[in-house]
Order: structure tokens, then sequence, then C-alpha cells
């Protein structure tokens, strides 16, 4: 990467704003020298913008500027870029700003009443007050990103600090020194978002500017969200979770109203996730629980809303018809009757009582009762002469003649020679 040095104000793709007339291109670095104000009038693509001494960058409306944006200025309170353009007017930067190393050395400092869109991550830098991205008028900044805070006081990635509207889609985090992201007067500050802090509050809203945000809250040493004057805190769609030390939320003024939904977590010794004089429900919350701590320890008691099934059978469990989980769940199991289960067998809360009977097997066998009984009858008849023919018989001796055989009512007649043949026939 080429470091390239403004030679004079100018347009940036002017060669003769550049040193050595060299128009900084994808895989250079910027660099605007100190008395020098470099007006970005068409699409720039650059591996970095950055500023010395007082030189500062101006991004004009309907223009899309695909750079990292780093403070690099020793000077106090000199912007990196400047957009500060009238509504309707609208910019675009690809990239990631971050603050500088001096007191309000801003990577890109918003001051018009336009609308800019951010797509990057923006980190507070390493001195007071020198923020990623400032929207310091009354224009709409979009940022979709994370938002880091630095390591210098009030260092914070995105600053709200005028009556503009900004909205951060991405997750906020307190850096050592800064806010993740603070709001300083009567603007709207949106995020859809994480929200965590570290020793430093995740997020600050500091004047009456009213505060949104969806998202998870976590809090560290210190709040996740500090809500410090009379505005309407409404945060919903995710789990605000205290440490042992600090609020998820924090919102004291007794002019303020907090709006909640979601899971509410407490600490183990009992630190409340919102700290507020005035809470309402937002929404009826889903999936969601609250937790208590128990006597201080380590161990908690959790309440669930109704329509989370944690440690509930699944339907396909539980009888057909059968509500449970307080409404929210119907069964949908068939369980057959004792009736119609194999005798001891369990079934339901009892057993089967099922007996297989010969009306059963005629059934199954497709058969009518008489002609069952009267197969049955001939196949016994049939036995029991045979057993009696062969002299198997102890009450009905079998008597052999030259001529005939006898037992009991059974007669066979012998003819033949018996020589060349014997017939037997029954007579």
């Amino acid at each position: 990467m080429a470091l390239i040095l403004s030679a004079a104000t100018g347009n940036f793709n002017a060669g003769a704003t550049w040193v050595g007339g060299i128009v900084p291109g994808a895989a250079d670095e910027a660099r605007a020298s100190t008395g020098h104000t470099i007006t970005i009038t068409a699409n720039v693509t650059c591996t970095e913008l950055s500023n010395a001494g007082t030189g500062t960058y101006i991004l004009n409306s309907g223009v899309t500027l695909t750079a990292n944006v780093t403070n690099k200025s020793a000077t106090a309170s000199s912007p990196c870029l400047a957009f500060s353009a009238a509504s309707p007017a609208t910019a675009s930067i690809v990239g990631n700003p971050t603050g500088g190393g001096v007191a309000g050395a801003t990577a890109v400092f918003f001051n018009g009443t336009g609308t800019l869109t951010i797509t990057g991550n923006a980190t507070g830098g390493t001195s007071t007050s020198a923020h990623g991205v400032n929207n310091g008028a009354g224009g709409s900044l979009n940022f979709s990103g994370n938002a880091l805070g630095g390591s210098g006081g009030s260092a914070s990635g995105v600053q709200n600090s005028n009556v503009g509207n900004t909205t951060i889609t991405g997750n906020v985090t307190a850096g050592s020194g800064g806010n993740g992201a603070l709001n300083l007067s009567t603007g709207t500050l949106a995020i859809t978002g994480s929200i965590l802090a570290t020793a430093i509050v995740g997020v600050n809203n500091s004047s009456t500017g009213p505060l949104t945000i969806t998202g998870s809250i976590t809090a560290a040493t210190a709040a996740g969200v500090n809500n410090a004057s009379t505005a309407t805190l409404t945060i919903s769609g995710g789990t605000y979770t205290a440490s042992t030390v600090a609020n998820a939320v924090i919102s004291t003024n007794a002019s303020s109203v907090v709006r909640a939904s979601g899971s509410f977590i407490h600490a183990s010794n009992g630190f409340v996730p919102i700290n507020t004089p005035k809470f309402i429900l937002l929404t009826t919350p889903t999936l969601a629980k609250t937790r208590y701590a128990l006597n201080g320890s380590t161990t908690y008691v959790d309440m669930f809303t109704a329509d989370n099934s944690l440690g509930q059978a699944a339907i396909t469990d539980v009888r057909f018809g059968t509500v449970y989980a307080s409404g929210a769940l119907t069964g949908v199991a068939y369980i057959p009757s004792a009736s119609s289960v194999a005798f001891g067998v369990p079934v339901d809360n009892t057993t089967g009582t099922a007996t297989l009977t010969a009306a059963d097997v005629r059934a199954a066998l497709g058969m009518a009762s008489a002609n069952l009984d009267t197969q049955l009858s001939t196949i016994s008849t049939k036995t029991s002469e045979v057993h009696a023919i062969h002299g198997l018989d102890i009450a009905n001796a079998l008597t052999v003649t030259p001529t005939s055989r006898t037992s009991g009512a059974i007669t066979q007649a012998i003819t033949g020679d018996g020589t060349t043949n014997t017939v037997v026939t029954r007579v």
C-alpha cells in the first residue's frame, strides 16, 4: 500500500491535488495534509483515507466512498472527513471509521441534514471525544456494522450529538474509555443488535432523545445501558442480564419510563436486570424467562412464559386432545383402550385385558362357528376310529378272523384269496 499525500486543496480526482500528480487508487492510503481540504465529488475507492494537522475531506452528495476512514491528525478537533449536505442529499461510505489520538479527533463528522449511510465497523479513538462517527446536526445516519468504544474518555464508536436520527444495525460494545454508542441530545437513537458493557456503559443516553433497542443487553463492571434523562427507553427482542455489580439497564429518573419485553436475568446476588422507578411490559413476552437469585448464592429460580416448552413432553407422546403447557400444547398420540391390548401388557396407566377365545380364532380364520365345530367333530371321530381299528382302544378289543376285523361298532370284511391279494372293506 502506497501512502499518497495531498499537495494542495482541491478535488480528490485531480492530479494537481496530490504529490507527484498521482490520484490515490484502490491499493493506496490517501492523506489530507495540514491546511488542505480535499473534496470528493465522485465515487472513490482506496484502502484508507487519513489526515494530518488540519487536513480534511469533504464528501459530496450522491457519492459513494469505499475506504476505511482513520483520523491520524495530531491537531485537536480536526475531523478526518465531513458530510455537510442538506436534505435531501445522500452519500455512502463503505469502510471502517476509526477515531484518533487527540481530543475531538473524529473519523467521520456528519454535520448536515441529509442522509448518510455507512457500512463498516466504527471504533472510538484513544483520546477524549475521538469518535468513530459523530452525527452532529439534524440529518439521518444509517449505520450498519458494529460500534466499539475507544480507550479515550467519551470516545464513542458512534455518537448522536444533536437533533438528528441515528440508526445502528449491529452489535454495540463499550471500550475501556468510551461508550459503544452515545446519545447526547434530543435526537433519536435506535439500535438493532446486542449491547455489551465493560467497565464503561455500553450505550449511554444522556439527554432527552428517545432510545430504542432491539436485542440483548449484558452488564459487566458497568451497566449495559444507562438512560440518564427523562427520555423513554424502549427495549425488546432479547435477554437482559445483570452482573453482580451492575444492572443490565439503569434508568433512574422518576419521569422516565422503561418499556421492555424479553427475558430478565437477575444476578446471583440479587442485582436486578432493569433498575427503574417506572417499568411497563412492552408486549406479552414470548419464549421468555425471568431468573431470580435464590438465597443470594449461585443457584436460581427460573420462571418461564407459558409458551416456553422447556421440559415439556412432545405432543406425539401425549394423549390425543390433552391440552397442557398452560394451554400452549395439545397431545396427538392415540392410546388404545385396555380391552384392545393383550392381557397383562402395560398400556396407558393400566394393563391390557383382552383374551383369545375360540370365537376370535374362528373370526381370524374366516370360518363360521357351526362349520368349524362340524370339522372338529369329524376329525375327532375319525381319530377315534383309527385308534380302535389298530387295536389301541382298551375298552374295545380288536377281534380278527380270516374274514373280518371287529372293534366295538367298527367292522371290516376281509376278502380275497389271502395269497395274491387281500381286500379290507368297512361294513
